[in-house]
């Protein structure tokens, strides 16, 4: 039994974000890419982290229907919610995460933040990579996580473990 590290990633910033967690937490940890396997084995999971990227202000369609999908298996266990977006003010952020998971996800999780952004132009297409440099000022690749965040999610998963192994 573990943790399920379950992302969409277009660019691959929510895909970095996964792999860095996977280093930091302990214990078994699984990392799903949802688009390429969307199933899961849910009595293999103790716990939970969803990630996913924003694009166009949106969430990635085959993330919202794995989150519709596996809702209640997500209400069963401990969860994390993170997104990948480079908007720049707190209320944004704030839009973001509020359209992205559902208000029973995101009143059931610990954890509900934007963790940073990143733009990998090798990976972008022509509009993309245009929209970017127009939209957030960006001509290269980048990658700004929010170190500070990502520690509190491995500190809080980490504790959340150790309370339900202590109290089965």
């Amino acid at each position: 039994m573990g943790t399920l590290i379950a992302y969409s990633s277009r660019y691959g910033t929510s895909e970095k974000v996964a792999a860095l967690l996977a280093e930091r937490l302990s214990g078994d940890v699984r990392v799903q890419n949802i688009v390429e396997e969307p199933n899961v084995t849910w009595e293999t999971v103790d716990h939970v982290i969803v990630g996913s990227s924003i694009r166009m202000g949106t969430i990635q369609d085959e993330m919202k229907e794995w989150l519709t999908l596996h809702e209640a298996h997500l209400l069963e266990h401990p969860l994390a919610l993170y997104l990948c977006a480079g908007t720049p003010t707190e209320s944004e952020r704030i839009r973001e995460l509020e359209e992205a998971y559902r208000d029973t996800l995101r009143e059931h999780a610990y954890f509900v933040e934007v963790v940073g952004s990143g733009y990998d132009f090798e990976r972008m297409g022509f509009l993309d990579k245009a929209i970017v440099r127009m939209m957030a000022k960006q001509k290269e690749s980048s990658l700004q996580l929010d170190d500070a965040k990502l520690n509190q999610l491995v500190e809080t998963a980490q504790t959340s473990e150790r309370t339900r192994s202590e109290n089965p």
